[in-house]
This record gives C-alpha cells, sequence and structure tokens, in this order.
C-alpha cells in the first residue's frame, strides 16, 4: 500500500509539472498557443480528408461524392493550417453577432416600454447599448478576447499544477509524521506464550 501511494504521489508530481509547463505556454505565448492548437486541428482533418479519399479510392465501387467530400475536407484542413487563428476568432465573432442582435432585440423592447410609459425608461436603453457594445467587442476583438482567454487558462493550469505538488507534499509529510518505528526483535512463538 506504501509503495502504491508512493507511485501515486509520483504520478501526480508528474502530471502537476506539465501542467505548470503547459499553463506557462498558454500564458506567456498565448497566440503561439492558439496557432499550435489550430494547427494540430487542421492536420487531424487534413488526415481524415486524405483517407476518406483513398478509402474511396480503393473501394471498387468508388463513390465520387465521397471523393469530393475527403477532397474538401483535406482542402479546408490545409486553408485551417494555413490561418489557425481565423477558425479559433470565428467563435467569439459568433458570440459578438448574436449579442449585438440580442441587443438590437433590447433596444426595441426599450422603444416599447417608453412608449407604455415604464418606469425609469433609460435603463433598458442603457442596457441594451451595454449589450450592443459587449457583441461589437466580441466580433472586433475576437482575437485578443482568445488571447485573454487562454491566458487565463494558463493561470488556471498553473495553479492546478501548484496546487497538486503542494497536496502532494502535505500527504508525503504526513505520512513520513506517521510513520511508527517498530522493534526489529525477532521474537518465536515459543516466547510469546
Amino acid at each position: 500500500m506504501k509503495e502504491k501511494m508512493k507511485d501515486l504521489r509520483l504520478n501526480i508530481t508528474m502530471s502537476a509539472l506539465f501542467t505548470i509547463v503547459i499553463g506557462i505556454l498558454l500564458l506567456l505565448y498565448p497566440a503561439e498557443s492558439l496557432s499550435t492548437i489550430g494547427r494540430v486541428i487542421a492536420i487531424i482533418i487534413i488526415i481524415t480528408g486524405l483517407l476518406i479519399v483513398i478509402s474511396q479510392i480503393l473501394e471498387s465501387g468508388r463513390n465520387t461524392m465521397g471523393m469530393v467530400v475527403g477532397g474538401v475536407l483535406a482542402l479546408v484542413g490545409v486553408w485551417m493550417f494555413t490561418a489557425p487563428t481565423a477558425i479559433a476568432s470565428i467563435i467569439p465573432m459568433a458570440i459578438g453577432v448574436l449579442m449585438v442582435v440580442h441587443g438590437l432585440q433590447d433596444l426595441s423592447m426599450a422603444i416599447e416600454a417608453v412608449k407604455l410609459h415604464a418606469p425609469r425608461p433609460w435603463l433598458p436603453f442603457i442596457l441594451a447599448i451595454v449589450n450592443i457594445a459587449f457583441g461589437v467587442i466580441c466580433f472586433c476583438g475576437a482575437f485578443n478576447i482568445l488571447t485573454v482567454a487562454t491566458r487565463v487558462i494558463g493561470v488556471m493550469l498553473i495553479y492546478d499544477g501548484l496546487s497538486d505538488i503542494g497536496i502532494v507534499h502535505k500527504v508525503r509529510k504526513a505520512t513520513k509524521d506517521n510513520i511508527q518505528v517498530v522493534d526489529s526483535t525477532i521474537v518465536s512463538e515459543e516466547d510469546i506464550q
């Protein structure tokens, strides 16, 4: 049991050190990290597309549509490989568009509130304008948002690794403190009776 615990502590420590290194890389080099992740995904898509094309060529029926789909998939992968950050920035752009649309809907509701003489009619206008502004920021600063998010994830990973190491250290220290020294005198059965 003691050996198993020692192995577990070693595995957790090694994993924690790896997590800290990844966290530091994400924190210090967010753009490069996003680019690398995008390229890895692109390579996977290229390989998948090529495998589809090859499998369609090797089949006796030769599905032309399957070869076209595989070829298009491989070309999309090549495009992603050449512009990996463009793919990553699509997500904040889509969220930005959604927020602008919701903000415009809120703005129309604010106008309706004014027509109905609602109390504090300026409040819905402010909320709608803030929503639109956040949407525009998301859309226009998509890559910067990803960079900030990547850095935050890096900080989280560093914390995760450091906390793992701290916990392993506490358990190891507690294990050492609880070890009891046993007298090494060998006793035979006859001496016990």
